[in-house]
């Protein structure tokens, strides 16, 4: 799947898009304490989707992180405002896309444990999350453990 997705065969113009969002993500992973309050609504999709697409076709910034790709907070208001007439604030944007390492690196060692188990799996995929983990350590060691965007703006300056 990796070398298929990365292969120099495909132009860069027909790869596919691969993308993780969390549509369930709570005040309470994110600092609000126990609450279950979703950081979202249903309709913030029609968001998410449209970003989706204006990276699909490379026509929108974006913070390149050890784990991949994030928008921008500029984008995401305006967005926010144009899709679905929502005033999008910059609390929200940093509870829903600073890195909580340490939560990602223990779901990283987990696919590593699973995943190392697996035979005839390609060395790739290894490599992939080795280095995802060495750069979430990279980041974690100069900010702490909830990096937010700003500093990964910072971090590539």
């Amino acid at each position: 799947q990796f070398k298929f997705f990365g292969s120099d065969k495909i132009a860069a113009d027909k790869r596919p898009v691969l993308a993780g969002l969390n549509y369930f993500l709570t005040e309470g992973a994110r600092g609000g304490g126990q609450g279950k309050k979703l950081l979202g609504e249903k309709r913030d999709v029609k968001v998410w989707l449209s970003w989706l697409e204006r990276r699909a076709y490379d026509d929108i910034p974006y913070i390149e992180t050890p784990i991949g790709l994030l928008p921008k907070f500029d984008d995401l208001k305006a967005l926010f405002q144009e899709k679905i007439g929502k005033v999008y604030s910059r609390e929200l944007y940093d509870k829903q896309f600073s890195l909580y390492i340490d939560n990602i690196v223990k779901r990283i060692d987990l696919q590593l444990e699973a995943y190392g188990k697996e035979k005839n799996l390609p060395a790739r995929l290894f490599e992939v999350l080795n280095s995802q983990r060495e750069g979430l350590m990279a980041l974690k060691d100069k900010y702490g453990s909830i990096v937010t965007p700003e500093q990964l703006t910072a971090a590539k300056s």
